[in-house]
């Protein structure tokens, strides 16, 4: 079984001891089993303002980095967001606003698809939008 950690999970672990301790606990098992995705390093990378988040996002990314485990999108990936993000517009209106944030998640999700990973999120809602158009593998986390 492969997985891939979405953003919310590294920064949850990041915002104190206890998090941090439970994150270690519950994901560390799971590392040589965990990819990477490249937009989660953006996310977190855009969102570690300060010496010690940077140095955590470092220390809980450079084992996936370090073995060649991070995906990246591919061109395809980018042609069915497109496709994804035109047709919740079409069909779910009241996710229009939230359109330009959700890009980065289908983005996750379909880097997800293509390795057989499952993405571990606490972020239910977007990611079933997201599964009603384009099938994945997802286990939503209890905070």
């Amino acid at each position: 079984m492969k997985y891939l950690l979405d953003t919310n999970v590294y920064l949850g672990a990041c915002r104190s001891e206890v998090t941090r301790t439970q994150f270690r606990k519950t994901f560390f098992p799971l590392l040589p089993a965990t990819f990477l995705s490249a937009v989660v390093a953006y996310e977190l990378l855009v969102n570690a303002r300060n010496a010690r988040t940077q140095t955590l996002v470092r220390e809980f990314t450079r084992p996936m980095e370090r073995t060649g485990r991070v995906v990246s999108p591919t061109f395809e990936d980018w042609v069915q967001a497109s496709q994804i993000v035109t047709a919740i517009e079409e069909k779910d209106r009241r996710w229009r606003s939230k359109l330009p944030c959700l890009l980065n998640d289908i983005l996750i999700a379909l880097c997800t698809r293509r390795i057989g990973a499952t993405l571990l999120t606490y972020n239910r809602d977007d990611f079933r939008l997201i599964r009603r158009y384009k099938d994945f593998s997802l286990q939503v986390v209890q905070a």
